[in-house]
């Protein structure tokens, strides 16, 4: 029987008002007739503006109304929406004496049908997008009413509500969303919102084991708010919720890939500058790459007019990427300058003066060659086939005259830098028809 025994002594030992908490009443039915009364009792009238209150008390007297709250959970806050989910507990208490009764212990009020005939405060979320009460599996309510006259009201809401996140830090920010609470009838004059203050409890509790996947609830706290409006001066209570952003899913999901892609992008600084294909292949993928890792971020923000950290990121690996490609383009353009300054001083090994030189490397992927000398403005149209180290030009250089083909032949094969070039000079000009120039190409 010990086991029994010290359950009954911790019991004992409570203090009336704990033990008043624990137990309680049900309804009488001298309290369903009060209620049911119009004559007596009228639900319309605040606790302070009844006339037996104004008789005795005088009138212009605020009813004031204490809340508290219990957060059960909190959803993901979503940027692209702008709102959070909220899951609470949320307790009103006000006196109101006309409910004073001569029980030992507070009255349970389950019943919606009698909760609606007693007056309640008409408390809302201003800037709630949704919000419904909890009906599974029986309504989440229950209202205790003290032979003192205290009421008080317990009901679980499940709430959407509205943030105006500032993102331009964005995913490295922290946020503060206030939920506000104000009566929506009701001015400060005849009703005042306020956090309680009663023994024992605090204003705003949260459970513990609340987990957000890419949020952390750093706090949350009480205040006040101003609730001003054309149609006069409301009560107004905050509950702010400090959240920072999990960073890691951000590092892992977006900086690692795109930082490594930039890298990958370097690669072509040890490739030679010849290589044309793998460069620009490179390049090109790597930048496709980080686009579509950029637009992906960005479906998941909403559209808003300035810049955010992501953003920044992600131009600047671009940018990287993208200079890559000019310095590719430059190194080639200027290799191609070299070779033709030395054709122009007549260098050892360098060309005539009507010399064609045909980068074969580009040739092979272009199909076209490229005419150093500048002599003239002919279209030059190039076909290049490789079978292991043997390269098989043909050249098609059309008059500017007559439109008939001139043939240059290969002269000479140099190879310099790595790079192997085919040298062709003019042949003497002699008429040839389009079918033997075509037999001359199939060779």
């Amino acid at each position: 029987m010990l086991w029994l025994s010290t359950p009954l002594l911790l019991l004992s030992s409570l203090s009336p008002t704990q033990s008043e908490d624990i137990q309680f009443t049900p309804l009488t039915k001298d309290f369903l007739e009060l209620i049911n009364n119009d004559n007596i009792y009228n639900r319309y009238a605040t606790p302070t503006q009844y006339d037996e209150y104004i008789a005795k008390h005088g009138e212009g007297i605020t009813t004031n109304v204490s809340i508290s709250m219990y957060i059960e959970g909190i959803s993901s806050f979503r940027a692209q929406t702008m709102d959070f989910h909220l899951d609470m507990y949320f307790q009103q208490d006000w006196i109101d004496h006309r409910l004073a009764h001569n029980g030992s212990a507070p009255m349970l009020i389950r019943d919606k049908t009698v909760f609606k005939k007693m007056w309640h405060p008409d408390v809302y979320f201003a800037n709630a997008r949704s919000a419904t009460f909890q009906h599974i599996t029986e309504d989440n309510f229950l209202v205790w009413i003290y032979p003192s006259g205290r009421v008080w009201y317990d009901c679980r809401i499940s709430a959407s509500i509205m943030c105006d996140m500032n993102l331009w830090k964005f995913p490295l920010d922290s946020q503060q969303c206030a939920m506000r609470i104000l009566s929506y009838a009701y001015p400060e004059s005849q009703l005042r919102l306020k956090w309680t203050t009663h023994p024992g409890l605090v204003p705003i509790e949260v459970n513990s084991d609340i987990r957000m996947p890419d949020m952390h609830l750093v706090e949350v706290k009480e205040g006040y708010c101003n609730g001003t409006y054309a149609t006069g001066v409301w009560s107004c209570m905050t509950a702010t919720f400090h959240v920072d952003r999990q960073k890691m899913h951000h590092i892992t999901q977006t900086y690692v890939p795109t930082g490594l892609i930039v890298v990958i992008s370097w690669f072509n600084f040890w490739l030679d500058v010849d290589s044309a294909p793998a460069r620009v292949s490179l390049s090109i993928t790597t930048l496709l790459t980080i686009s579509t890792q950029a637009n992906t971020v960005r479906l998941a923000l909403p559209e808003v007019s300035y810049m955010k950290a992501i953003d920044v990121w992600m131009g600047s690996c671009m940018a990287f990427v993208f200079g890559v490609m000019i310095e590719f383009t430059i190194c080639h353009f200027a290799k191609n300058q070299e070779l033709v300054k030395s054709r122009e001083n007549g260098r050892p090994g360098g060309l005539g003066a009507r010399d064609l030189l045909v980068d074969s490397t580009l040739a092979t992927l272009f199909g076209a060659a490229r005419d150093v000398d500048d002599l003239t403005d002919d279209d030059i149209m190039v076909s290049a086939n490789s079978s292991n180290d043997t390269q098989h030009i043909a050249l098609n250089i059309l008059n500017s005259g007559n439109g008939e083909p001139r043939l240059r032949g290969i002269a000479n094969e140099m190879e310099r830098n790595g790079t192997k070039y085919i040298i062709g000079h003019d042949r003497m000009r002699r008429g040839r028809n389009k079918p033997s120039l075509g037999r001359l190409r199939q060779q």
